[in-house]
């Protein structure tokens, strides 16, 4: 079977670093996997690669996609499958490189067919939850779906906003098509997970040091162009780290060092959620561990795809 690559890990661990060195070394394409590089108005933010990165190897999926549109893990899928057939058939190795575990997972085990939620529905169920909030919102979500009592924390709202979306949209619940055969969007190839995993004092280093880069070198005018040109932003655009703490210092209310403060443990601890997604859902996978950048290196260094 055609092989593919798939080189995954937490933010900051080097995952571009790591996969471009492959990519440019060897026959290969690069298809991201990150939900919030595929914005085109963020990419200093998301710590997209850069343009003299995707000039020198092929990047598929990144920057492409405006925030002020809607897009969903059924769209990303198809296209991502689209990107990797048409590498395979060119006789490339398609590398698969990003840290969304969901993404990740739908396109190497499948996702289920739930029908795309229109604007208009997705806007009058989160305009009933800001005006009645989440405690409200959840017994109103119960009454008309309630088998959710049992599978959907009451504190949770990003899942019982989709929950009552799907409801709404289908007349169904959202449990009646997650307990239905997944849609396989790639079939026939072999896959090979490479997890990066550096040491938790390595990582959040990297993670506080890319954050300071980030804010100083061109998040802030990303920020101001969201905030004159996209706002109210209801999209999922809008949860990348650093926009909310930087809406709230262009805002006046908090200072620039607290904005970024706020953002670095906004990143660590996604960072630390990432690494326990990737250990215990993702099967069959190659880790790498590491404590340094030179071991990082070597690890570069000796890794080899054939």
């Amino acid at each position: 079977m055609p092989e593919v690559l798939v080189i995954c890990g937490p933010t900051g661990c080097g995952k571009t670093d790591f996969t471009h060195k492959l990519a440019f070394d060897k026959n290969c394409e690069i298809v991201n996997c990150d939900s919030m590089q595929i914005y085109s108005e963020i990419p200093i933010l998301t710590a997209s690669p850069s343009d003299s990165l995707k000039s020198q190897v092929p990047y598929h999926l990144y920057n492409f996609q405006s925030v002020a549109t809607d897009f969903s893990l059924a769209k990303f899928t198809q296209l991502a499958a689209d990107q990797i057939y048409q590498i395979s058939a060119r006789r490339n190795l398609p590398i698969i490189v990003g840290g969304t575990g969901m993404y990740i997972n739908a396109l190497l085990y499948g996702y289920n067919n739930i029908p795309e939620i229109s604007d208009k529905i997705r806007k009058e169920i989160r305009a009933l939850h800001s005006d009645i909030e989440q405690e409200n919102f959840f017994k109103l979500l119960v009454q008309q779906d309630p088998s959710i009592i049992t599978k959907i924390s009451p504190n949770d709202t990003q899942r019982s906003l989709r929950a009552y979306e799907v409801y709404k949209q289908t007349g169904q619940s959202i449990f009646t098509f997650q307990n239905e055969k997944n849609i396989l969007p790639l079939e026939g190839f072999d896959f090979k997970i490479i997890f990066l995993n550096p040491a938790r004092d390595l990582l959040y280093n990297i993670c506080n040091r890319r954050l300071i880069d980030i804010f100083n070198n061109g998040a802030i005018e990303e920020a101001k162009n969201l905030k004159e040109n996209f706002m109210p932003i209801d999209t999922p655009a809008a949860k990348a780290i650093g926009v909310k703490e930087l809406l709230s210092y262009l805002n006046g209310e908090c200072s620039f060092a607290d904005s970024l403060a706020v953002a670095q443990q906004r990143t660590r601890n996604y960072a630390k959620r990432q690494i326990t997604w990737f250990k215990h859902q993702l099967k069959e996978k190659e880790t790498f561990e590491y404590s340094s950048l030179e071991e990082f290196n070597q690890i570069k260094k000796d890794f080899s795809i054939y």
